[in-house]
Formats: structure tokens, C-alpha cells, sequence
């Protein structure tokens, strides 16, 4: 929560007490500013990846990972997941100082889903886009876990 550009403002409450913030908590707490990160995560941000894609899947993937925050390891990656009735979630990567935990976009993606009403055995398609030779690369677990799922249909882009 200490990644987050809201984080030391975010309101605690507990049964039978005062709410307090975040930052009452941690008064002392290690962050994305002691390493001299500006960019925090849920700012507004487009790394300016481009490729030329006609596939609305493999654009929707590569438009998260323009969003996605990596400011430690600069993995940006994206994932689009396509449903059985065609609508189209897209997660972004999110890590933190500690590098634990990070949100995979599959992660994320996954969670918009279930957020949104979809069933998670009913993955078409999916699409990650990351870089050809990211120092963190999702792709082995993305296939692995949405082949669990029953989503055999899983492609790479890389800028």
C-alpha cells in the first residue's frame, strides 16, 4: 500500500478507535521515494510502447503494459483475456521495493474478471505483451496457469 500514490493518506480503521492513516502506521516506511522513484503506482503513465497490431487482444494487452508499474526491474507487461461472450479484461504488471509481493497481469487480469461477473473457466483467448528480453518475464507462468484454467489459446507480443 506504500507503492500506491494515495498509500500514506489511505484511512485505517479498527473496532473502538480513532481512524488514523497509513502513515501514522509506518512513520518510518521504505518506499518507492528512498530509491529516488518519482512514478508511483495507480499514476497516470504510458511508457510509449508501440507495435503495429491488428488484433484488438494484442493491442488491449499492449496498452497494459504501457500502464503497468515497474519502476524496479522496468518488466512493464500486459495480459488480455477474451471470454466466451467476447468481452475483454486486460491486467498490468505492479511491483513493489521488495519485489514481493508483485502483481502478474494475469493476476490482475484475473481479478477484473471475477470482479466483473465472468467465469474464469470460460478464457477464449488470451495475449501477454512483454519485452523480448525482460529481467522478469511472465510468460512461462501465464501459459502454465491459464492451461489450469482450460485456456490453451495464449499468445506473446514483445516490443
Amino acid at each position: 500500500m506504500n507503492e500506491l500514490n494515495s498509500g500514506a493518506g489511505l484511512q485505517i480503521r479498527l473496532p473502538g478507535t480513532e481512524p488514523t492513516t497509513l502513515a501514522d502506521h509506518l512513520p518510518d516506511a521504505f518506499g518507492p521515494k528512498d530509491l529516488g522513484i518519482a512514478t508511483l503506482l495507480m499514476d497516470q503513465i504510458n511508457h510509449g510502447y508501440q507495435l503495429t497490431l491488428t488484433d484488438k487482444l494484442a493491442q488491449a494487452a499492449l496498452a497494459a503494459a504501457n500502464q503497468s508499474y515497474a519502476p524496479y526491474s522496468n518488466a512493464h507487461s500486459g495480459l488480455a483475456l477474451a471470454a466466451e461472450d467476447g468481452r475483454v479484461y486486460a491486467g498490468r504488471y505492479a511491483e513493489n521495493a521488495a519485489f514481493n509481493p508483485s502483481l502478474p497481469p494475469l493476476q490482475a487480469s484475473l481479478i477484473l474478471f471475477n470482479l466483473l461477473g465472468g467465469d474464469c473457466m470460460k478464457i477464449r483467448r488470451a495475449v501477454l505483451a512483454e519485452p523480448q528480453s525482460a529481467i522478469l518475464g511472465q510468460w512461462d507462468m501465464t501459459r502454465a496457469n491459464l492451461a489450469a484454467l482450460g485456456c490453451h489459446n495464449v499468445s506473446r507480443v514483445s516490443f
